[in-house]
């Protein structure tokens, strides 16, 4: 993540001559010093990003007294800020009806009359809680705000075994006590938990639970892919209420088993797809990586690693995960989700698709991600440009920008939203920038300082110069 306290990054927009070379003064605050680091962690940085080197400043396991996860699962998973709620959901698999599923989901009542919602969806291994911040402020500002655990994630799992009568060893560990029995339990032999399961969820559940006729979607990392994808699947009825979608660092891919409609040969490679029971040797190595991700330590080591606020995420969070990973199915829900095939739709396709049906979307990207670098945000603006889009850029901001710079993210989601729908009672509020490069700042509650910038199609020269903003930050690491 970043290299440091010594090494300063400009923040604004500046061109630098071909033939020159940027100085970085050795005072000053925003990274980490390259004396400061081993020499195993100095060989790194050829290869990780700017970004992903911040981590290196905090341990790499982090040692803390951590509250027993013990009779406490659901008390962690419930949302601050909003109401908690369940749907039994009669999911279907091609047009089959199986046995209902539990959908947790939480939900702000707007404060001021209206007939717009927001619907937030949440990144793999978080849940409805993640957007505890965006609750209280989208909601006095007259917008009603749901946030749904997808299936596999939070409180919405199976109530039973879908696969009842694993090995032994593995019924009083938790995390692992459901899902690696011989057969499929009757009603989830189609149940595959991964994202085509999640885009029907979201459409149902737009269908059958959101009230409000004008829908926003957000959503951040897989939730943004989630949103792009479950907007273009939609049924003519439904899509016809969306009207904006929001990108937060939304990933442009899921899933590393190829489409069959795409790629019938590679994936025909591949004996098992998600489906039930699971095999032994998945199971094993489900299992192993399941159990190293899901350790509180390491948990707390990756959300740092991808964080750019210098005093990290804390502990509660970390705790939050680990303990929605002690649900008894959830290292077969992993297992399923890591083997599902990729979608029909690509990202690109798929948003290409929302742009075509005139639906307005934010694309908010938080500069310092070590995962979905500036390239990225600037290859979706590409696609999307071709219709209504603003694209703006937060710096010092990480992989979740509404978790770790809330208020800057608020203001960008507030301004955007009030353009396009305002709500008579809110509070007026200035307009997004306009202009390539224009910029505002927000402060967080800690003091932090976040410079929102809009940008467009990546621009790597200016009048024969090097446009530096506009590099990746590992780039810029390197000099």
């Amino acid at each position: 993540m970043a290299l440091s306290a010594e090494w300063v990054f400009p923040r604004k927009s500046v061109a630098y001559p071909l033939s020159s070379r940027p100085f970085f003064p050795t005072q000053g605050g925003g990274g980490k010093s390259l004396r400061r680091l081993t020499p195993a962690a100095s060989l790194l940085i050829a290869a990780s990003s700017r970004a992903a080197l911040r981590g290196l400043r905090r341990p790499w396991s982090v040692k803390v007294q951590r509250k027993s996860r013990k009779n406490g699962r659901e008390d962690l998973m419930q949302p601050r800020n909003a109401e908690s709620k369940f749907w039994k959901w009669k999911w279907k698999e091609d047009g089959v009806p199986s046995i209902p599923l539990t959908v947790h989901y939480a939900k702000a009542e707007s404060k001021i009359p209206s007939d717009v919602a927001v619907v937030l969806l949440h990144g793999f291994g978080v849940a409805s809680f993640h957007y505890e911040s965006q609750f209280l402020p989208l909601s006095d500002a007259g917008y009603s705000v749901y946030a749904i655990d997808h299936v596999g994630a939070g409180l919405s799992w199976p109530e039973v075994d879908i696969a009842p009568g694993g090995p032994e060893e593995l019924r009083e560990r938790p995390g692992s006590q459901w899902g690696f029995g011989p057969a499929a339990e009757k009603g989830f032999e189609e149940l595959v938990i991964g994202e085509s399961l999640w885009v029907k969820q979201i459409a149902d559940f737009i269908s059958e639970f959101v009230t409000e006729s004008k829908v926003i979607l957000a959503g951040n990392s897989l939730g943004g892919y989630l949103a792009v994808l479950a907007t273009a699947s939609m049924s003519p009825e439904t899509v016809a209420r969306i009207e904006g979608v929001a990108l937060i660092n939304a990933t442009p891919f899921w899933g590393w088993i190829p489409n069959k409609s795409k790629n019938p040969s590679l994936y025909e490679t591949f004996p098992w797809k998600g489906r039930l029971p699971i095999p032994e040797n998945v199971r094993n190595f489900a299992l192993n990586w399941y159990n190293t991700l899901r350790n509180p330590d390491s948990i707390e080591w990756l959300l740092n690693f991808v964080t750019s606020n210098p005093s990290g995420v804390g502990h509660e969070l970390p705790e939050r995960i680990a303990a929605m990973a002690d649900h008894p199915a959830g290292a077969a829900a992993f297992a399923q989700i890591v083997f599902t095939p990729q979608a029909d739709l690509t990202f690109d396709e798929a948003l290409g698709k929302v742009v075509a049906d005139q639906i307005p979307v934010l694309l908010l990207y938080g500069r310092e991600d070590p995962w979905i670098v500036p390239y990225w945000g600037a290859r979706a603006f590409k696609v999307a440009a071709t219709g209504v889009a603003d694209y703006l850029q937060l710096s010092p901001s990480g992989h979740c920008p509404h978790f770790e710079t809330p208020e800057a993210v608020n203001e960008c989601l507030l301004r955007w939203l009030q353009e396009r729908h305002p709500i008579q009672g809110q509070a007026s509020r200035d307009l997004l920038p306009k202009s390539i490069g224009e910029s505002f700042t927000v402060n967080e509650h800690d003091a932090r300082e976040i410079l929102v910038t809009r940008r467009g199609l990546p621009e790597p020269f200016r009048e024969g110069e090097i446009a530096w903003d506009e590099l990746p930050a590992w780039i810029q690491s390197l000099f």
